[in-house]
């Protein structure tokens, strides 16, 4: 009951990770439609820098001191989790729904969890596999809208683009794992979106800029920027170094579920059975990973 209580903060944090996550998909899906993914991906970064570097400096004078030992993770993380995965994220949900998008990305502790197993040789309890697979059939069922068949019936372009997204950010989770070693969460979120950003603004020059941005664009733009990127990051990056980047990415399968509530409130979208059924899977799964249900030292 100590180790719950004294994590309880940090699964709230992911919690609330998850939630502005769910919302990013929502709003990223409202960008895409008028930008080109380097170069909205470049402008959500921008305004996350507007707030991350002065919060690192003022954490610490010097944040952006790092040597070349740690530069690779911190690259990697900026790379994976910024240029690349973000890039897939804006072409997939330019063509396919929020929702089909939320279940392909839903896959990413799944990656996490195989990856780790390989590379760190990370311990695969029974318990984790079976709290995996229960929140993974949750967002199923909440995606799928209940019509299993029709979610595999066919596969689109879209599709095979938002399969991107869960393999590089299990290799920015894996990153930041090891750059948490020797960096805060706030200073390694602001390096790998400085790295990320660098990357994306090389290549936003091969994509056409349009003469307008509306309103509701900018508006999204400022969502994923401060609340999916600054909040968001730097708490999933205090759950990691808290609780392990396999168990801290569990949480991303809550993403889905609160994807499907923000399509509530601004698409107007009914809220169905295999909603509340799916996302009571998915809490339960989440928790079942998460919760020390035996004295065992299995973390």
């Amino acid at each position: 009951m100590n180790r719950l209580h004294g994590h309880k903060m940090v699964y709230l944090k992911l919690i609330g990770t998850a939630m502005f996550w769910g919302g990013t998909f929502v709003f990223t899906r409202i960008a895409a439609q008028t930008l080109g993914p380097f170069t909205g991906a470049g402008l959500r970064y921008s305004i996350a820098l507007v707030f991350l570097i002065p919060l690192a400096y003022q954490q610490n004078r010097q944040a952006f001191k790092i040597s070349f030992k740690t530069f690779p993770a911190l690259f990697l993380s900026g790379f994976a989790g910024v240029f690349a995965y973000n890039y897939f994220f804006f072409k997939g949900l330019k063509s396919i729904p929020a929702s089909r998008g939320a279940l392909l990305a839903a896959l990413s502790p799944t990656f996490v969890l195989i990856i780790s197993s390989i590379i760190d040789n990370e311990k695969i309890s029974f318990r984790k596999l079976m709290g995996i697979l229960i929140s993974l059939f949750g967002v199923i069922i909440v995606i799928s809208r209940g019509q299993f068949l029709k979610l595999l019936s066919s596969v689109e372009a879209g599709d095979l683009f938002m399969l991107g997204c869960p393999i590089t950010w299990a290799l920015y989770t894996l990153a930041g794992k090891a750059a948490l070693k020797n960096h805060t969460p706030l200073q390694t979120t602001t390096w790998a979106s400085i790295s990320g950003l660098a990357l994306l603004a090389l290549f936003s020059f091969t994509e056409p800029i349009p003469s307008h941005i509306p309103l509701n664009v900018w508006g999204s733009l400022a969502y994923l920027g401060i609340m999916g990127t600054v909040v968001a990051f730097v708490w999933y990056y205090d759950g990691i170094r808290a609780i392990g980047a396999t168990r801290a990415a569990i949480f991303n399968n809550l993403v889905p579920v609160f994807a499907v509530i923000f399509s509530v409130f601004i698409l107007q979208e009914k809220v169905s059975w295999y909603t509340w059924l799916g996302g009571l899977l998915v809490i339960t799964g989440v928790l079942f990973v998460n919760l020390p249900f035996t004295q065992s030292t299995d973390a």
